[in-house]
């Protein structure tokens, strides 16, 4: 549909569904889900065509809402607002939030150029670059997250039973109320369990095309967290949120397809089912994968999960049906089956940036017919790692891989990598200026 059919349908939709509310989103550099209620009138006479301003100081915000000044043009700048343009291809009624629907926007400054510090954008360009290439991007993000009781803060369910009927007989209505809302919107949620954690759960989700694969992660999350938000319970995508219980992986599951659908990751021919393109595509990932995990782990709490025995990575490798490899293989085959599995992001990932690192990694290893280190076949990872590099384990360690990255400063741009780094090293000097808990109880009595 062009631009005028969407608009037709979505005014038709805000009037059959009598939608009186219209929340126009946005996803932040620091990951966080910003957006303007608009009247559904104000909606359709204005904001459709028009777009909505929003105030730019909001991208130099840090988690904790401090104003980081090197994460953009600082005072002297001035902090001008920007426009929200919504992008009516992701128009959704909410069947959980009474009369209301949520649209993804665009941003662009007064000029009418695209905010370059926009995650959502940086993601289009990645797949613009696919595109060109004549590949198309399909795939999902597999999300895990715990879900506590609002007033106690306890689990929804105990132990480590994960898949175990009897417990998940007794959380059905949890499960149920998840797969009915998140069918409701499109997100088409195929597989819905307990997880490896007290209160763990993961509900997997149809796969989708280019930009609609992070939107509908957006969607996916944010839906979640309002469902049982109602319904008495506090869902959080934290990657560790307890450091007694294996942490949340927000694992992304991609192929390559030609422009008429065919399967690029798929060889019948070569003796593992995997086709040249896809070991480049590995081989990119394995050789970026210190600046992926910048852009996949944004958070000081990300690194907490990515620690020995948990069933996340801590090295750079692959390997089949390899749980502790950073991509995994599965061993499903054929046109509809072959696809790779990035264990890499946490639960907190911001989808937008993690797709477009991973694909922007690939795309280099594809180029340059780089060749992956051999597979992890009997390898443990953890303890017997072998050659293969570590992974970042501090958020710091991260961002300076990402800065000294040079083929991710010449396409990303050094504008965005200062501004999203300049974010995440303000995150890292809080961190560290912070005292815990944990020092408290083991030192407050000993000095």
């Amino acid at each position: 549909m062009d631009e005028k059919d969407f608009q037709r349908y979505v005014q038709q939709l805000i009037q059959e569904q009598n939608i009186r509310t219209v929340r126009v989103a946005v996803t932040d550099n620091s990951n966080i889900p910003r957006s303007r209620f608009v009247p559904a009138r104000f909606f359709l006479e204005k904001v459709m065509r028009e777009g909505l301003t929003f105030p730019s100081a909001l991208y130099s915000m840090d988690t904790s809402a401090e104003l980081v000044e090197e994460a953009g043009d600082g005072y002297a700048g001035g902090y001008p607002s920007w426009l929200m343009k919504p992008d009516l291809s992701t128009f959704v009624v909410l069947p959980w939030a009474n009369q209301t629907a949520r649209v993804i926007a665009d941003l662009f400054d007064c000029a009418g150029e695209p905010i370059v510090e926009s995650p959502r954008y940086q993601l289009e360009r990645v797949l613009r670059a696919y595109e060109e290439e004549g590949f198309r991007v399909r795939g999902a993000f597999e999300f895990e997250f715990f879900v506590y009781n609002k007033m106690t803060l306890q689990p929804a369910w105990s132990g480590l039973n994960c898949y175990s009927d009897v417990v998940q007989a007794e959380v059905a209505d949890i499960l149920e109320d998840l797969q009915q809302g998140l069918s409701g919107i499109g997100a088409g949620p195929e597989v819905a369990n307990t997880e490896y954690g007290s209160g763990q759960f993961e509900v997997t989700n149809s796969p989708f095309e280019g930009k609609a694969i992070a939107d509908m992660a957006y969607f996916y999350r944010m839906g979640i967290k309002e469902i049982l938000s109602q319904k008495g319970w506090q869902a959080t995508f934290m990657s560790k949120p307890d450091e007694r219980m294996s942490g949340s992986g927000g694992h992304f599951h991609l192929s390559l397809l030609d422009r008429q659908g065919r399967n690029l990751f798929y060889d019948q021919q070569s003796q593992d089912g995997l086709s040249a393109l896809a070991r480049w595509f590995i081989a990119g990932q394995i050789e970026h994968a210190a600046a992926v995990c910048a852009l996949c782990n944004g958070t000081v709490n990300s690194y907490k999960r990515l620690v020995p025995g948990t069933f996340a990575p801590t090295h750079a490798a692959w390997g089949y049906e390899h749980r502790s490899a950073m991509i995994r293989i599965p061993f499903a085959r054929g046109e509809a089956g072959t696809h790779l599995e990035n264990r890499l992001p946490g639960a907190d990932t911001n989808p937008y940036l993690a797709m477009a690192a991973i694909l922007l990694a690939g795309l280099d290893g594809i180029r340059r017919r780089l060749e992956p280190p051999a597979a992890a076949v009997g390898v443990d990872l953890y303890r017997q790692p072998g050659g293969h590099r570590p992974l970042p384990a501090r958020l710091d360690l991260a961002v300076e891989a990402l800065l000294s990255n040079e083929w991710f400063t010449q396409f990303f741009g050094s504008r965005f990598i200062r501004h999203y780094a300049s974010l995440r090293q303000n995150e890292w000097q809080r961190y560290q200026r912070s005292v815990s808990e944990w020092e408290r109880n083991e030192y407050f009595h000993l000095f």
